[in-house]
């Protein structure tokens, strides 16, 4: 007999944190991106180097996007993110921190 791990087809894993970094990666904007951007605004109890590399890309991805589509950065912390996660982006950015 197999169990119900075993009938699941392989790689049916769900990652949380490939799911958070498509969901930041993503150009639609909506429920699912606010939440990602509120759990990645979460995390600055790690340091910005500590973060996966993945998940520092698709941040660093969606803000040099929100950015480009005119935002400041007190938009940026109302779009979810925290003070920290947007200054940290901003410098890899090579944007004004201001």
């Amino acid at each position: 007999m197999k169990t119900q791990e075993q009938e699941q087809a392989p790689g049916a894993a769900v990652d949380p944190m490939e799911d958070l970094c498509q969901a930041l990666f993503s150009t639609e904007e909506g429920a699912k991106k606010k939440a990602a951007r509120q759990t990645a605004g979460a995390m600055t109890q790690r340091p910005w180097p500590q973060l996966p590399s993945r998940l520092r890309s698709a941040i660093r991805s969606d803000i040099g996007r929100l950015l480009d589509s005119g935002k400041a950065r007190g938009q940026l912390l109302e779009a979810g993110y925290s003070a920290g996660i947007v200054n940290q982006a901003l410098r890899d950015l090579g944007r004004s921190v201001a």
